[in-house]
């Protein structure tokens, strides 16, 4: 029976779409639909603790963001599951992309507004990360799927430029865990353009995102949003 199991298909060609395994496709399902009501009860716990309404602002934002991602995703990887080639699953492929953006740049959005820094480098880098996250959905629903390295890039750029603005924070709690949560996304990026060289890369992708969501999620719990 093991040997009738597809483990991957063959990788896709440039401006293409790789086409999952069924199995691929139930791994993809499985690594982020468990994460569904775990983000909700993240959102609702920064919710109950925040205690004004700058507080209260970051945690929607940013619980808000971390629900879409995986629900997002799940949504996707599901109807891919379900049905392969329909226009729906092209929309929830863009949006899932679109997503990835918009969780980027609420993922800072809490730490660029609860913490104090030199000058206004927190506001500037708050307008910077949210314009290149707007970009960056923009350039996704017009060159989906294609351009792949410029899309890697401009995840990178968006993801990676912010985090230097750490060096002008007056306090630096909680930025070690934030910024062990950044490598573990960067080291899963190897996987995520792995799909039919390594089988069940997106999966694994999967696993390094929520395993960095929640050392993000924890830093903030734990450093930002207090009750």
């Amino acid at each position: 029976m093991g040997r009738n199991i597809r483990w991957k298909n063959t990788p896709a060609p440039p401006g293409m779409a790789y086409c999952p395994t069924t199995l691929e496709h139930v791994a993809n399902c499985a690594t982020h639909l468990p994460w569904i009501p775990v983000s909700m009860f993240g959102l609702q716990r920064l919710y109950s603790k925040s205690t004004n309404q700058i507080e209260l602002s970051s945690a929607i934002v940013y619980g808000m963001a971390v629900v879409c991602l995986f629900l997002t995703s799940s949504a996707f990887h599901v109807c891919s599951l379900l049905s392969h080639n329909s226009r729906i699953r092209v929309i929830l492929h863009k949006c899932d992309r679109v997503v990835i953006y918009i969780f980027i740049a609420a993922s800072y959005t809490p730490w660029l507004v609860l913490r104090d820094f030199h000058a206004s480098w927190g506001l500037f880098t708050l307008w910077l990360v949210w314009i290149g996250a707007l970009l960056g959905s923009v350039f996704q629903c017009i060159y989906h799927e294609r351009c792949k390295w410029l899309e890697l890039l401009f995840y990178l750029v968006v993801a990676v430029c912010p985090a230097c603005t750490v060096f002008y924070m007056h306090e630096w709690s909680g930025i070690p865990l934030m910024l062990t949560g950044g490598l573990i996304y960067s080291f899963g990026i190897v996987f995520y353009k792995m799909d039919g060289r390594i089988p069940m890369a997106h999966a694994i992708w999967h696993c390094f995102v929520f395993v960095g969501a929640y050392l993000h999620f924890l830093a903030v719990d734990s450093f930002l949003i207090l009750g």
